[in-house]
Formats: structure tokens, C-alpha cells, sequence
């Protein structure tokens, strides 16, 4: 199954109304400077809310054309508002409003797959299905997976949303010995593609580190190559201890953060 960013994909060729109707009131006899006021107005529109995270917000040649002001004074209110994280921008495509709500993921005990917690943060998930076929996995993905050299796996290599805003790059190992069958349909959770093959998600090994995003995974993030991102390497195992997926990935640190809640043992 392939969903896509519908809106994030297509060339927008319009500001959104709320956001022209609110660059109008902008007063070139006003003794505030136009970047001020720019910013301003624009701000005003986040912080009403009157576009849902996610929805395309502008470009700098949209606003330009619509207002006649400079190309410094635009890019000046927009990195302002990019830099305060009330937008958040996609190389190629413009400026949305952000998705703030998985910024903060706190690690608490109970495993969760990404599709539950973008849920419980009140985004809609979904994805972007770049391929899914059958492989012999890297001679390192099978040991983290207890294959033998030859098994096969599905690979999926996809880009999980939230609120159509790109979040992470994901590639998936699942062994083809636990039952898959259907190659094409691959739902939002993998977990839900496990536990469809008759067994229960129990347990997972979850590691984050730093890194520099690569140019093929940025272009498929929407940031400039080389942006600071996080990665993650999970093993997840079912009921038996048997391990039954090995992801890794690359967040975009900007929509993306990690909490990890400790509690002092006084013994």
C-alpha cells in the first residue's frame, strides 16, 4: 500500500487564503519595519491556528508576488519563524506549519510502535512506501535477525509521516520465515504486519545517536544534505524472544526529540 504526501508532493502554485487575507493588512506608511510586520501577521496565523499542522504555508516567491517586497525581507520573517519551530521547511516544496507534538518522546517502559505514538500525540500517521521486495539481507542485518547466510527477508524502505510532514526514514528486515505472503500491502505498522502473521510484538532493543543526514536520505526528509539528524536502530522480538524485525532510520532532529525519564534508586 502506497499512501502519499499529497499535498506536500504537488507544486503549490497559492498561498493559502488566511495567509493572504493577513499580508493585506500589512501598511507600508507604518513606521514598523516591514519584516515586523510581515513577521507579525504571519505569526498571528500559526498561533490562531487557522491552518492544521502540516498544511503548506508559503514560499518566498508566493509571498514576494503578492506582496512586492523583497526576497531579504521575506526570507528574513520566514528563517524567524523556521527558527522558533512555528514552521518548518521542505526543501523544494516551501514552508508548513510544523509538527510539533513528536518533538518530545519521552522512553518510558512500554514498547510502542511509531504508528501508536504519533496517534497518542494527536498526529495522523502515515506513509510513504518507496519499495518493498525480497532480499538476502547484509551479512549484519541477518545476525541481528538470527538468519542463516541464504534466508530472504521483505525490505521495506518508506518515509513516516505526521500530519503529511515527512519525520523519518525508515528500512525495514522482516524474515520471510514468519509467514508474510502479501509483498504489496504493507500497512502503516509493521507490528500490525507481525501480529497478523500470528505472533505478539513483546520486546525491542531501541538505540539513538547523532549523525549527518546523507544526501539520498535528506532529499527524502526535505532538509539540505548534511542537516543534523538522529538515527535509531531497533530490534524488536515476539512472544518467543525470536527476533522478527530490525529497523534503522534517520529522524529529523528539528521535528524529533528523545526524553528519557529516570527516577533516583536510593538503595
Amino acid at each position: 500500500m502506497k499512501n502519499s504526501l499529497e499535498k506536500n508532493d504537488q507544486i503549490i502554485n497559492d498561498l493559502p487564503e488566511v495567509v493572504k487575507n493577513a499580508i493585506r493588512r500589512i501598511d507600508r506608511n507604518n513606521p514598523l519595519p516591514l519584516y515586523q510586520q510581515l513577521y507579525d501577521v504571519l505569526f498571528e496565523v500559526i498561533t490562531n491556528g487557522e491552518l492544521r499542522e502540516g498544511s503548506f504555508f508559503a514560499t518566498e516567491s508566493l509571498l514576494r508576488s503578492e506582496t512586492q517586497m523583497s526576497r531579504s525581507t521575506i526570507r528574513k520573517a520566514l528563517e524567524e519563524l523556521v527558527r522558533q519551530k512555528h514552521l518548518v521547511r521542505i526543501t523544494g516544496k516551501g514552508t508548513f506549519v510544523s509538527v510539533t507534538a513528536p518533538r518530545e518522546a519521552a522512553v518510558y517502559p512500554d514498547l510502542k510502535s511509531m504508528t501508536q505514538d504519533f496517534k497518542e500525540k494527536g498526529l495522523n500517521p502515515g506513509s510513504i512506501l518507496l519499495q518493498s521486495k525480497k532480499v538476502i539481507p547484509p551479512k549484519e542485518v541477518a545476525k541481528k535477525l538470527h538468519l542463516s547466510p541464504k534466508e530472504e527477508v521483505l525490505y521495506i524502505e518508506r518515509v513516516r509521516t505526521g500530519n503529511n510532514i515527512p519525520i523519518l526514514y525508515l528500512q525495514g528486515y522482516i524474515p520471510l520465515k514468519i509467514g508474510i505472503n502479501d509483498l504489496e500491502n504493507i500497512p502503516n505498522s509493521l507490528y500490525q504486519l507481525i501480529e497478523s502473521c500470528g505472533r505478539t510484538i513483546h520486546s525491542a532493543t531501541h538505540i539513538i545517536n547523532a549523525t549527518n543526514t546523507p544526501p539520498e536520505v535528506a532529499k527524502h526528509l526535505g532538509v539540505k544534505k548534511s542537516t543534523a539528524g538522529l538515527t535509531m536502530e531497533r530490534v524488536t522480538y515476539d512472544q518467543d524472544d525470536i527476533p522478527v524485525i530490525y529497523e534503522e532510520g534517520i529522524f529529523r532532529s528539528d521535528l524529533y526529540e528523545y526524553k528519557l525519564i529516570m527516577k533516583h534508586n536510593e538503595g
